[in-house]
């Protein structure tokens, strides 16, 4: 891996942008000891912070690390009048003049981790469209999940779910090559690098493990060190992925451990390496040996074992092991060793998307452990899951980091894409009081649809906690769609999210029928007239705005649709429910071209069609 001079790309983009504003400046770049500035930071490997300090146009920008200078000059670029409305070569809005004011600023992120994970459908051109976009907002670190992230490249040139569209060539070979990209575009920009999590349980015994995807068959010599359960060792599901192996066999706790030390030394460049079990539930080896303890017991043996080595040969590289499923109750018998080489994720995948963290724990107690005993029911609360965090933290003190999954599916069910912008606000600001240091954004890529809000609160309030969710809304309204147009679409967004709640979509709280029902009819009939309103600014000059309005053109004849569906589900006519959502999901589709940059086309198809509940299903029989 090519050692990049990220100084050198930075001065790039700060000369680039000057000369865009057309200003022309005398701006140093440095780390704060060049320039004799101090600002308190516990690691300035991980934590992020500068100083700004510029007056008739000279000056300095300072920071803890590279990056951080980086993200200084960003910082710079939008108090001169730019702004990062979304990821993309039309996503910059830019001032019709700067006035290059005097700017001093000094202050650090709020959160250690600020991370962008891979996951929906993606191309090449949408992943390094995140990257470059990143830094522009605040986030510090991307994840690139198994070790070559072949299954979500796979999704879109394969063109999953979409009729309309041909399936393009595409292989592992060519993955292998897109993540050298990757890596170097993350490495340009002096972000930390995290990799792998999935495949530990399959790769270093020889089965593949780039994705999801089943397999019809497998070694013996596999299938004889899977989980014991129900008197049974095989594969689960077919899956080399959703499979637990037997963890207290020494072979295979020594395979993977080798395997997850040679993958150190032969990826210097991961700062942070995630070391994760099998991807599902109650498939835990039943055999007398593992019975001893928890399944987070033989674990944390693992996870000691490699950080042991980490130590021992002084390597940089920290060891991500999480909280989810079946290692949702905490080692019995083991402590956590090597903490400072360590990171613990919280990974609350059961939980619910209608209600927030709260600033404190208010759950303390968790059921006994059972092996196989686990169920998604004790984590279906944000509350029941935090009592599960509350549990292992009482054996771990390092760096806690949220695992979480706001833009993964639910959000798009929450048309006007203010629901869940404010569930992230406030999680994100409860993060801290709940020992929690980080965020870790498990998300679809292509994710602007209508607009870039829930991840921009993401970034804006990962950097400042303090970050009010009604500025970060209406100055992106500005950039996105210009000045005049705030007013009209803060009360448009807002009546779409209040009728495509999430919690009531999803049957997961109760609500007034007839209430509901009036709030639907009303998002329907705005999205019905509000054709005239994108009509009027077809010639805006601002390129990012204009496309910000053709996207909400796009975005309204997808929704109504989805609308019309719910308020069939009210009617408890299930057959006309599933025709709009085909409707909904062929105009998608068929215009997939058009919005694939700022929505993943595969997931609102699958979502549409599969979580749009309203009413609990069971109110249809006999219908």
């Amino acid at each position: 891996m090519n050692n990049y001079n990220v100084r050198e790309f930075t001065q790039n983009q700060l000369d680039k942008y000057l000369l865009k504003l057309g200003v022309s400046a005398e701006i140093s770049l440095g780390l704060l000891s060049d320039f004799g500035v101090n600002i308190d930071v516990a690691d300035p490997f991980f934590d992020d912070a500068y100083e700004i300090n510029v007056k008739n146009k000279k000056g300095y920008i300072a920071g803890t690390n590279e990056r951080s200078i980086l993200f200084g000059v960003y910082r710079l670029l939008s108090e001169w009048g730019i702004t990062f409305v979304r990821p993309g070569k039309d996503g910059t809005v830019y001032p019709e003049s700067c006035t290059a004011s005097d700017i001093y600023v000094s202050e650090k992120a709020a959160m250690r981790h600020r991370t962008m994970c891979i996951e929906g459908a993606v191309s090449l051109e949408n992943v390094l469209d995140m990257i470059e976009w990143m830094p522009k907002v605040g986030f510090n670190s991307y994840y690139i999940q198994f070790s070559v992230p072949h299954e979500f490249f796979d999704r879109w040139y394969s063109h999953m779910r979409n009729p309309h569209k041909t399936p393009e060539p595409y292989d592992v070979e060519k993955t292998v090559e897109y993540m050298d990209i990757m890596t170097q575009e993350i490495k340009k920009r002096g972000l930390l690098l995290h990799t792998m999590g999935h495949g530990w349980t399959s790769g270093p015994f020889g089965v593949s493990g780039y994705g999801w995807y089943k397999q019809e068959s497998f070694p013996k010599e596999y299938v004889d060190i899977c989980a014991l359960v129900n008197g049974e060792r095989k594969v689960w599901d077919n899956s080399p992925l959703s499979t637990q192996l037997c963890y207290s066999n020494p072979y295979v706790r020594n395979t993977m451990v080798k395997a997850v030390i040679d993958y150190i030394h032969e990826h210097p460049w991961a700062d942070v390496v995630h070391f994760w079990l099998g991807d599902w539930f109650c498939n835990t080896c039943e055999c007398p040996e593992c019975r001893k303890g928890t399944y987070s017991d033989h674990y944390i043996r693992m996870v000691n074992d490699i950080t042991d080595t980490v130590a021992k040969e002084g390597l940089k590289t920290k060891i991500m092991f999480l909280l989810g499923y079946d290692t949702s109750h905490p080692p019995m018998l083991t402590d956590i060793k090597n903490q400072d080489n360590t990171m613990f994720l919280f990974a609350p995948i059961c939980r619910n998307y209608h209600s927030t963290f709260p600033s404190e724990y208010r759950l303390f107690d968790i059921p006994e452990y059972k092996t196989n005993g686990f169920s998604p029911k004790e984590c279906n609360s944000v509350d029941k899951n935090l009592a599960y965090l509350y549990a292992w933290k009482k054996k771990y003190d390092g760096d806690c980091v949220d695992f979480d999954y706001h833009l993964m599916w639910d959000h798009l069910l929450d048309a006007g894409g203010e629901g869940i912008s404010r569930i992230i606000s406030t999680d994100i600001k409860h993060l801290g009081g709940l020992g929690m240091n980080g965020y870790i954004s498990c998300q679809l890529q292509r994710n602007a649809f209508p607009t870039s809000l829930a991840m921009t609160v993401m970034a804006k309030t990962m950097w400042n906690d303090k970050a009010e969710f009604e500025d970060i809304r209406r100055n992106l309204y500005a950039a996105s769609f210009g000045e005049d147009s705030v007013e009209l679409l803060c009360e448009y967004f807002s009546a779409l999210s209040e009728a495509f709640n999430i919690g009531i979509v999803r049957c997961q709280k109760e609500y007034d029928k007839d209430e509901y029902r009036k709030k639907v009819e009303r998002a329907v009939e705005l999205m019905e007239n509000f054709g005239k309103e994108i009509e009027k600014h077809k010639h805006l000059r601002d390129e990012c705005q204009r496309k910000s309005w053709e996207y909400l053109e796009y975005h309204r004849n997808a929704y109504i649709p989805v609308g019309k569906q719910i308020l069939a589900r009210l009617d408890h006519n299930k057959e006309l429910s599933e025709k709009y959502a085909a409707e909904a999901g062929d105009y998608i589709m068929r215009n997939e071209d058009a919005v694939q940059p700022v929505v993943d086309t595969m997931y609102f198809d699958r979502i549409i069609k599969t979580r749009v509940n309203v009413v609990d299903e069971s109110e249809f029989e006999g219908v």
